[in-house]
Formats: structure tokens, sequence, C-alpha cells
């Protein structure tokens, strides 16, 4: 049992909601004489409850629709057997399809491209291909060069990209990222947007890559995912997460420690480029939180 689906959810309004559920059920087992008084407090809780739960479903309801082979490739992820597909040696790592950005996320990036006519784009971080192939479909897009661990994904996303005729768009380059951000330094490549979603204890090396290395065109912005991370940086999950829950498995005990580790990690980042003075940077309570990063006067 992953942490995730249990505790904290994928977003920090996951994270809220379980919480808020939580509480619900303690007040709902109160008996006797304090059951009366506590009433109004279950309403108020459930009513919180109701609203954190339904914003990120109207928020994406109420914006423009990603292309509709985004719905698929998120659909098909997750029937995918991806722990078939480790066990197999086909991935280095366990993948989950809640790595990928989903639709109102590759939206977002979609209207940022768009907003900002960027022409080549640099994604550090595929996954599936569901943020590659929605900017590879904005008309102006020339080149989106996608860097991505395992190879298995490139032969996985591979179909889509065709299915979306923007194949000859896109450039999966897999291997190291740092090794493959070397090389694009040395190549000279330039690019107006650059989309960060891998690993995060390496977000800030990316991210000195991209700057001081000249890969960020004049003008261009750093879009940086998962920067809130479940509401971590700010609000740590207690040990007493571990101690309460009843599971006592390693897999469980790790999963906590590695969430508790990611938001530290996160907190650091995001602590560096706010005081960069070299850096603006605005952060955005999309999903999982994104940080959109560009250097001063440009």
């Amino acid at each position: 049992m992953s942490l995730p689906t249990l505790i904290q959810g994928h977003t920090p309004h996951d994270r809220l909601s379980y919480l808020l559920g939580e509480l619900c059920k303690e007040l709902k087992d109160i008996k006797g004489d304090k059951a009366g008084s506590l009433g109004e407090a279950l309403s108020f809780a459930q009513q919180a409850r109701d609203i954190v739960d339904g914003y990120d479903k109207y928020v994406a309801r109420m914006s423009s629709s990603p292309p509709a082979i985004v719905n698929k490739m998120v659909d098909e992820s997750y029937e995918h057997n991806w722990k078939l597909v480790h066990e197999e040696g086909l991935t280095q790592f366990r993948l989950i399809p809640e790595m990928s950005a989903g639709g109102y996320e590759a939206a977002v990036l979609r209207e940022l491209a768009a907003l900002s006519k960027a022409r080549r784009i640099l994604e550090i971080g595929m996954f599936t291909g569901t943020t590659t192939v929605t900017l590879a479909m904005i008309p102006t897009v020339e080149k989106v060069v996608a860097l991505e661990l395992e190879g298995y994904l490139k032969d996985w996303s591979r179909p889509y990209f065709e299915q979306a005729q923007v194949s000859d768009k896109i450039d999966v380059w897999v291997g190291d990222a740092v090794s493959s951000l070397n090389r694009l330094d040395e190549e000279h490549a330039s690019f107006d947007l650059v989309f960060i979603d891998a690993d995060k204890p390496n977000y800030l090396t990316y991210l000195q890559k991209v700057l001081e290395g000249g890969l960020l065109a004049q003008g261009g912005v750093i879009a940086v995912d998962n920067v809130a991370y479940r509401g971590t940086p700010w609000a740590p999950v207690p040990d007493k997460w571990y101690e309460k829950s009843g599971i006592k498995t390693d897999e469980f005990k790790q999963a906590v420690q590695s969430t508790q580790e990611m938001g530290r990690i996160l907190a650091e980042f995001n602590e560096v480029v706010r005081n960069d003075p070299a850096l603006e940077v605005v952060m955005l309570p999309v999903e999982d939180g994104i940080s959109l990063v560009r250097r001063k006067g440009e």
C-alpha cells in the first residue's frame, strides 16, 4: 500500500481532503451529550471537504479541454501494467500512472507556450508524453526535445505521437538528463520554454544547467512542476502518520520517509529560486504546484 492513496493524495488539495475526511469520521464517532454540540462542526467540516474535493475538477471543467489524444494516453496509462513492466526488467524504476501530467496541467502549459510564442521547447522528464504531445500540437511550435531516462517510455509514447501527427516535431533523448543537457549545450541549442518534471533531487542541477549553459533563449521561461509537493514543503508529514496508521510494513514506512524527504528537497529548491537575485519567479497553485521562472529584465 502506497502513501499517496492512504494519506497524502497527489496534490495539496488531495491531502487536505483526506484530513477533512478523517475529521468528519472522528466527529461522527462522538456519541452521547457531546454529539449534538458537535453536529454543526461536522457540517462545517463536510462543507469544507466538498469545496476542496470539487475545486480541481471544476477549474479543469471550466478550462479549454486538452487534445483528445491526451485523455486517451492518460486512460491507457492507468490500464497499463507498469508493475509487470518493471518486473520484466523493461524499466529501471517502478513507474506509476500518477507520474503523468494530467489533461488540465497539459492545457495550462499549452496556454503558457502559446502566450509566450514558444517555437522550441525542452522537456526534462517526459514519462508517457502527455505534455510532450500537447506542446507539439501547437501550430507555431517547431520542435519539442524531451529528455527521458527510461527507453521503454520512448517506445510506449511513439504511437500516440504518430496518431497526433506530430511525431516529426518530437525528439526524445534517452539517458541521463545531465549528460543530455551537456550535449545540448555543446550543440548550442536554445529553447523558448523549458519544462522541468523529473527526479526532484536534481531539480536545482537541471535549473542551473539550463541557465548557465545558455539553453534558455532570450526572454524564455522555465516551468517547474510539483513545487508544492502535496503541501509538504510548508506542512511536513508528521511521523505520527506512520505510528498511528496501523500499517507496519517497510514499504509504507519508506513511503512516509520518501514523502518527508521530497518535501524538504522541494522546500530548499523553492527557497534557492526565490532568493536568487538574478531570477523572477511566481508559483502557481496548479495541481501540485508549478513555478514559472525567468531571468530578471527579460
